[in-house]
């Protein structure tokens, strides 16, 4: 026990107990003390030697002639220019366009603004090049990224795309290398000659057209003699459009029935008008999204953004979130519907080939259907 507070005290108990005991700082002893107490009286016994060496010094000293002063040396003086202060360049601010790309593409992924699936983008792209045999341009209405860099991969046909959102033109721009962005409305797409394609694929041109009789004459009249439109849409079976389900949308929906496009189709004169559901794929997509919510918003939370920006940034994802949820509520309920339409200018035989059982796996389908229990 002794050695132990000998270790703790540092092996000086009793200048510590001392110093405790009369209220004074502890002051550790110095090293050699003890010798050098020793060593005083020899200190002494050698005092006179030491005296006479110093009187010796000074009479040597006194001999001597005083030294002539130098001349001191006079330095010019230096100019020091001031640095100009550079500030470090402020980063460019992202408009509100950008901020909710962002928020989109964190929701449902890189190049995605809407929950989609490498399924459904292969489905459409196929039915697109089915009876496209001869080399030239695919049109596109809407098209996200995703969805023009799977027709690249598929397909070395040049994709000629009208987007009716200017925030969205130049992220088209940076993910899709091959592609020719025109911006235009959506109901009068622009960079179509007419007579030229042999295919055009849109997606949600009908929800969000407000002159849709327009909108299908310039595509019928941009398709060659044999030209096939696929699009993807969704459409209402109620008489209004539920408007917590697009309250994130880019616009006002002016959502359709199926008998309505089906009608104004038939009037423009395509031929053949076949439809599929592709709403479960839909909702698996965003059932998905949705299953990884939470690390959706830990990726958020360390994007960078602050401020303003930050806050921005988050709004829109949960109006997104909040908004996709109405949707899929309308969906699973059969207030809405998601179709993918095929028509044609030439008689087809045959209904669609879509066998969503083989497109669908079991796991993304029941991903996150504890949410919604």
């Amino acid at each position: 026990m002794l050695a132990h507070v000998k270790k703790m005290a540092g092996g000086d108990v009793a200048g510590r107990l001392g110093a405790w005991w009369s209220g004074r700082d502890y002051v550790p002893p110095v090293e050699g003390e003890g010798a050098a107490s020793e060593d005083k009286p020899a200190a002494k016994a050698d005092a006179p030697k030491a005296e006479a060496a110093k009187a010796e010094a000074a009479k040597a000293e006194t001999a001597k002639p005083p030294a002539k002063p130098e001349p001191a040396k006079v330095e010019a003086p230096v100019s020091i220019a001031p640095v100009p202060d550079t500030p470090a360049p402020a980063a460019t601010p992202l408009d509100g366009g950008e901020i909710r790309i962002r928020a989109l593409e964190t929701l449902w992924g890189e190049g995605r603004l809407s929950p989609g699936s490498f399924a459904l983008d292969t489905y459409m792209i196929d039915a697109a090049l089915e009876l496209a045999d001869r080399p030239g341009a695919i049109g596109f209405i809407g098209a996200d990224a995703s969805l023009l860099n799977a027709f690249a991969a598929q397909s070395d046909r040049k994709p000629i795309a009208n987007e009716w959102r200017a925030a969205c033109v130049s992220r088209l721009n940076q993910l899709v290398a091959n592609a020719a962005v025109t911006v235009g409305e959506v109901d009068r797409p622009r960079g179509f000659q007419d007579g030229a394609l042999p295919t055009i694929v849109s997606v949600e041109a009908f929800a969000y057209s407000d002159h849709k009789a327009g909108l299908v004459g310039r595509v019928f009249r941009a398709l060659e003699a044999g030209g096939r439109w696929v699009f993807v849409d969704t459409t209402r079976r109620t008489k209004k459009t539920p408007p917590q389900a697009f309250a994130s949308a880019w616009a006002e929906p002016q959502l359709a029935t199926n008998d309505e496009i089906e009608e104004l189709l038939t009037l423009a004169g395509f031929k053949t008008i076949r439809r599929a559901s592709v709403a479960e794929l839909v909702l698996a997509s965003a059932k998905q999204g949705y299953a990884n919510l939470a690390q959706v918003i830990e990726s958020a939370a360390g994007s960078g953004l602050s401020g303003r920006e930050g806050a921005l940034f988050l709004q829109e994802l949960a109006w997104e979130a909040q908004s996709w949820r109405a949707r899929m509520r309308a969906l699973e309920g059969g207030a809405l519907e998601v179709n993918l339409w095929v028509a044609d200018r030439t008689e087809q035989q045959g209904p669609l080939k879509v066998a969503l059982e083989q497109l669908i796996r079991p796991d993304d389908a029941g991903a996150a259907d504890t949410l919604f229990e």
